[in-house]
């Protein structure tokens, strides 16, 4: 993306992840990894919330220092000379206004390049006149020269200084016709444009402006290509040789671009752009050079008629909509593949510059870190379980070191022993509280500890839970508030594709069934907790039992509701799609045994749709992980299970589902003990089954060989 060859028009890549997902620290190793052979600058609208012509003076600014590739620095004439003229008070005089423009014009050309050599040549031919006329010469002109050649000088001064400034403007020359030839000006002489400039409002100045720039940044990079000795580019094999001379682009990286300054300035730095291409029609006739990086957080609905949603699992039909890459996956092919004849509507839209691509969450080995045996905590904690329970997100990582840092060395094992979201601080207040009131979006209450009635992102939480309900666009209206919690996280990218981490088994049954868009596990996790947490209903009349317990209560009101909403794909199967999420419900409730053996009682009609529900129905909550440890947990669901007189394969069945159940949770270590049961539990049922094709069966167990 970085490399840029003539005539190929920028993208402004919108560099998507929910809030702390490490955005900003992209941009910054980006930032530092351009050095000085990419002209760069950044903005950060979080600390400075700049306007539209401020945030480009800035970048300007930044990009007009020195480069080890630019044998001189970028210069900005066109927009410096429009800055120059809003900025100024023009008298009400049309003649005073013009001398004020010549003034600014005379003022600024001292200050380019030219000008200051000019100014030095001046000086030099000022001095050589002053030798002749008083210095050392001055015996040789003697009587009636000596008035002659004083006269000269005093005469010739300011004409010479006027001539070589007036060469140094021949340099403005390209600068005051482009002013000349924008609409605003309406084909006025280039004094008369910057006058009609100053008198605009900045919010009107803003087009040209920003057009301005662009245009400089284009001139720039066409008369100053870089100098490839000063490339530090890592050529792959086949860029060898000719396909190596490439250019690169100009980079502006923006941090805070969903902040109503970061989209006004995006908005208008777009605009200014299809501005340029309207008035400089042709192949690449108005391509500049510069590419945007902008963080964002949110989704917005302008990118919709080009690019899928991150949380819908396929591309809207008959749409020109694309699936959002990863920015490792991210091409320029990718992006241009929408100029293509047909490729979609309306090429002059905003949407048409947007290139949204998603940024890979952060990989195993940089969560290691995390599992350093001289943290204060007793037990390390495997890379994998940090992994699997933050996503890869980066706030999520560091707010699990900071509260492993803080776990006191003489901590009691009870202490010790809490599921790391249960964990509390030096106050008492659990991980899950300050991970959701940290995560969730505006609009959205995190739950208190202690609280009794779950708030509706925690609900929308246990809705997620269920992958089926991912495409569904009917929701229950019985559940408070789901609709515009779903927006919330949605828009807020909470919700996506990217989020579902597939089970070993899930090609097995699914095949390349699209993936479906959950809930990011580590805002998943820390809701269910709270969840779990929550104290029941009748807690201060003393009652147990399930009744008033809100784990039991919303998973069974949102059975209830889904009931008539159970649907799948092919119409005749709606009592059987029925049947298996009263499953997942069931289990979720926590009664295994009779899914189980149910479950079991389905094995011999299709193994591969046999494992397709096993690994849906293994995707349930299960509030057992909250309480106890994972072999605990496993102890409990298998008590007493082989002492029941079942045959084989309800007892393989039970196994499998106890084993894979407890595996989707992030915080249960992956084992090679583990991993040989579920071997075992797969080849036992190929051998005891009644059909003749178990190849499913076969794949699935040699998954965990």
């Amino acid at each position: 993306m970085i490399w840029r060859y003539p005539d190929l028009r920028q993208p402004v890549v919108a560099l998507l992840g929910p809030r702390q997902s490490g955005k900003t620290t992209m941009l910054r190793s980006l930032s530092q990894g351009c050095g000085s052979t990419v002209v760069h600058a950044h903005l950060d609208f979080h600390e400075t919330p700049l306007d539209p012509v401020s945030a480009a003076a800035l970048v300007a600014f930044q990009m007009m220092r020195g480069w080890d590739t630019l044998r001189r620095s970028p210069v900005f004439h066109r927009f410096a000379l429009g800055l120059l003229a809003l900025n100024e008070n023009l008298e009400p005089d049309r003649a005073r206004a013009t001398d004020q423009i010549k003034g600014l014009i005379q003022q600024y050309t001292r200050g380019t390049r030219r000008g200051r050599f000019a100014a030095r040549l001046e000086e030099a031919v000022d001095a050589t006149m002053d030798v002749v006329a008083t210095g050392a010469l001055s015996p040789l002109v003697q009587g009636q020269a000596r008035e002659v050649v004083t006269a000269v000088r005093d005469r010739a001064r300011p004409v010479i200084g006027s001539l070589l400034q007036s060469t140094a403007r021949w340099g403005l020359r390209d600068a005051l016709r482009w002013h000349v030839g924008i609409p605003e000006a309406e084909a006025a002489g280039s004094l008369d444009a910057l006058i009609r400039l100053s008198s605009a409002s900045r919010s009107a100045a803003v087009g040209p402006l920003l057009a301005a720039f662009l245009a400089d940044a284009k001139d720039q990079a066409e008369r100053h290509p870089a100098l490839r000795s000063g490339c530090s580019c890592e050529l792959p094999p086949e860029y060898a040789g000719r396909a190596a001379r490439h250019d690169h682009a100009w980079v502006l990286f923006v941090d805070g671009a969903q902040t109503p300054a970061g989209r006004r300035f995006l908005a208008a730095l777009v605009a200014a752009r299809m501005r340029n291409e309207q008035n400089e029609r042709g192949s690449g006739a108005a391509a500049d050079p510069l590419i945007v990086l902008a963080a964002c957080d949110q989704w917005q609905p302008e990118w919709t008629t080009r690019w899928c949603e991150p949380w819908r699992t396929t591309p809207l039909p008959d749409t020109p909509q694309r699936r959002v890459p990863l920015l490792t996956r991210a091409t320029r092919t990718s992006w241009t593949r929408q100029d293509e004849a047909g490729a979609g509507p309306d090429p002059a839209s905003a949407a048409h510059y947007w290139y949204p691509v998603w940024l890979d969450p952060m990989s195993e080995e940089r969560a290691s870190y995390l599992t350093d045996d001289s943290t204060s905590l007793a037990a390390p904690v495997a890379a994998s379980v940090v992994h699997a329970l933050t996503g890869g997100h980066w706030g999520a990582a560091l707010a699990l070191q900071e509260q492993r840092e803080s776990t006191p060395p003489d901590a009691d094992a009870a202490v010790r022993d809490r599921p790391l979201p249960a964990a509390v601080d030096a106050g008492g207040r659990p991980l899950w509280s300050r991970a959701l009131e940290a995560a969730l979006p505006e609009g959205l209450a995190a739950p208190a500890p202690g609280r009794t009635t779950p708030p509706p992102a925690v609900l929308a939480a246990a809705y997620l839970a269920d992958m089926r309900t991912a495409d569904d666009p009917r929701v229950p209206p019985d559940i408070a508030d789901l609709p515009r919690s779903l927006e919330l996280l949605r828009r807020n990218l909470w919700v996506s594709t990217f989020f579902h981490r597939p089970s070993r088994i899930r090609e097995v049954g699914w095949g390349d069934a699209d993936r479906p868009a959950v809930l990011h596990p580590w805002l998943s996790r820390c809701a269910l907790t709270a969840l779990s947490a929550a104290a029941p209903a009748d807690a201060a009349d003393g009652a147990a039992g399930e009744r008033g317990d809100p784990w039991h209560e919303v998973f069974t009101r949102q059975g209830q509701a889904l009931a008539s909403l159970a649907a799948t794909r092919n119409g005749s199967g709606r009592g059987v799609a029925r049947e298996e999420q009263q499953l997942f419900y069931d289990l979720a409730l926590g009664a295994f045994a009779p899914v189980a053996e149910t479950l079991a009682g389905r094995f011999d009609r299709d193994h591969r749709a046999w494992v397709r529900l096993l690994d849906y129905l293994a995707s349930a909550p299960c509030r057992l992980v909250h309480e106890h440890s994972a072999q605990e947990a496993y102890a409990v669901l298998l008590a007493g299970i082989e002492e029941t007189g079942r045959d084989v394969v309800a007892v393989a069945t039970a196994k499998l589902l106890a084993l894979l159940w407890l595996y989707n949770d992030p915080l249960t270590e992956r084992s090679r003990r583990w991993d040989a049961q579920i071997e075992e539990g797969f080849e036992r049922l190929a051998h005891n089954s009644r059909l003749l094709d178990v190849s499913a069966l076969q794949q699935a167990g040699a998954l965990f060989a």
